[in-house]
């Protein structure tokens, strides 16, 4: 599957699956046996909901089935990008209004590039919509297979039920319907049931020694240097390094990617390297990413700093054990269902961001009662152990997930100082009316601007985040030295601004 890259492509700024080259998305992401099976089911019949955090793969497997089924030329797929500004300020009949044209246009794209002689009409109501699908299948003599990418905004709820009244009307025989979701999606609509109406499949990758040699092929395909032994010390061999860096970033494959950029310039690695990686991510990205993150949460934006708080008790709680030298701090944590519905919104913001990751819904507790397990980021834990030294016997214990689980009870102190605020009406994005200056390239966006891009882009008119998103294509190109590959930057940088 390894293939020559496009000179131009840089690999390790790609974090994005919907940001990559279409000539370079078989050479730079990797398919466990398990995502394969996943793959299959958004090939299917029937209606599919892939949830998963910040970063966890839904858009590569969505873009994985498109391009498997293109292919084969048995269904027509269309993938469908929701990261479309008017639908995000948008909600009822007018939400309808811009899905049905955003679909129509998709599909007639697709019809073209499939030279299909074939014209799509242009839909403006759910019911032509739904008329105009089943004409084109029947027509076609083909099932249609749409691929909604970035259903749910963490940060705009409400038109979340319109989306899956659309997703349930629209999906049939000959039409079926797959989408992405973040963790913690709750609002259906009442016509929508998630469990009868659609198969809801989870995405984790943190239990890295049920896949060992995942994050190893990974690591191959996108950094070839870094997965030969002679690059490592005798007490680290390639395999041992991929597994901890997936394991450090809970599985996320943003995070994971990010972690070995810091390797580049590391003639030759060791267990220390390894240690200033994972101390300098958790002060440098993961806690710069909750500031990056805030004004995307709209109406709860205020709670960050309980989320903050939250994280900070749960890792304290965990390293505990490590105040004794022979223990080692617990990177798992079992917490009463109660907690977790008391604080679901933050448990919420916690796992999108890749601090945490859910990995049993419900296991009993044995002071009573059930909760639900979580792994912890070892980039904070170690950031909190009090000898901030990564061990042998460390490493390859939360590899191989061997340690006895931390519990935190109902009835427990470590959650009492922490305070809910009271959530204000919703009034949009904060990041829509923030200077364009946050786009910078910085530890809270990687991938983000020059100063010669945004100084170009003030001097165009562009001082608003929400400016630049709603700008054309043309508006842009009018800027000296702004061309194609510029705009498509600004655009990529932007979604990832405003879309998470």
């Amino acid at each position: 599957m390894i293939g020559p890259l496009e000179e131009e492509t840089d690999s390790t700024l790609i974090l994005a699956a919907e940001e990559c080259p279409p000539q370079d998305f078989g050479a730079l992401h990797k398919f466990s046996a398990h995502d394969e099976l996943i793959i299959r089911k958004l090939i299917s019949h029937g209606p599919v909901l892939i949830r998963g955090g910040r970063g966890s793969g839904k858009s590569a497997l969505l873009i994985e089935a498109y391009r498997k089924m293109r292919a084969a030329k048995i269904v027509l797929p269309v993938y469908v990008s929701l990261r479309y500004l008017p639908l995000l300020q948008s909600d009822g009949e007018e939400y309808i209004s811009h899905f049905c044209k955003l679909l129509s246009k998709k599909i007639q794209d697709e019809l073209n590039e499939e030279k299909e002689q074939y014209s799509f009409p242009t839909a403006s109501d759910q019911a032509s919509l739904q008329e105009g699908l089943l004409e084109a299948a029947q027509t076609l003599q083909k099932r249609i297979v749409l691929l909604f990418d970035d259903a749910a905004h963490i940060g705009r709820e409400k038109p979340l039920e319109v989306f899956f009244d659309l997703f349930r009307t629209i999906s049939s025989s000959l039409v079926s319907c797959k989408a992405s979701i973040y963790p913690g999606v709750t609002k259906f609509g009442t016509r929508f049931d998630v469990y009868n109406d659609s198969t809801v499949i989870e995405i984790s990758r943190s239990d890295v020694s049920k896949e060992s040699s995942f994050f190893l092929e990974v690591l191959k395909a996108r950094y070839p240097s870094l997965s030969t032994p002679d690059r490592f010390s005798d007490r680290l061999s390639p395999m041992q390094f991929a597994s901890l860096l997936g394991r450090a970033v809970v599985g996320n494959m943003r995070g994971f990617i990010l972690a070995c950029n810091r390797f580049d310039p590391t003639k030759r690695i060791g267990i220390p390297d390894v240690n200033t990686c994972l101390l300098e991510m958790a002060t440098d990205y993961y806690w710069p990413l909750m500031d990056e993150v805030a004004p995307k949460l709209g109406v709860y934006e205020p709670l960050i700093e309980p989320a903050r708080e939250l994280i900070e008790a749960i890792v304290e709680h965990a390293v505990r054990p490590s105040r004794d030298r022979k223990a080692i701090a617990q990177d798992r944590v079992l917490i009463h269902r109660q907690l977790l519905g008391h604080y679901a919104k933050i448990f919420e913001i916690l796992e999108y961001l890749g601090f945490v990751a859910r990995r049993e819904a419900s296991r009993a507790m044995k002071s009573g009662g059930r909760g639900g397990v979580f792994a912890i980021n070892l980039c904070n834990l170690i950031d909190k152990m009090p000898s901030q030294r990564l061990t042998i016997e460390a490493m390859e214990d939360w590899i191989s997930g061997s340690l006895e689980i931390s519990e935190i009870h109902s009835s427990g102190q470590i959650f009492n100082a922490i305070e809910l605020p009271v959530l204000a009406e919703e009034k949009g994005l904060a990041i829509l009316d923030r200077d364009i200056a946050v786009l910078r390239k910085s530890p809270a966006y990687p991938y983000g601007l020059t100063n010669d891009k945004l100084t170009r882009l003030k001097d165009g008119g562009f001082q608003k985040v929400g400016q630049l998103a709603e700008a054309s294509d043309y508006q842009l190109k009018q800027i000296h030295l702004i061309g194609s590959a510029t705009v498509r930057r600004v655009r990529d940088v932007v979604l990832q601004a405003i879309w998470m």
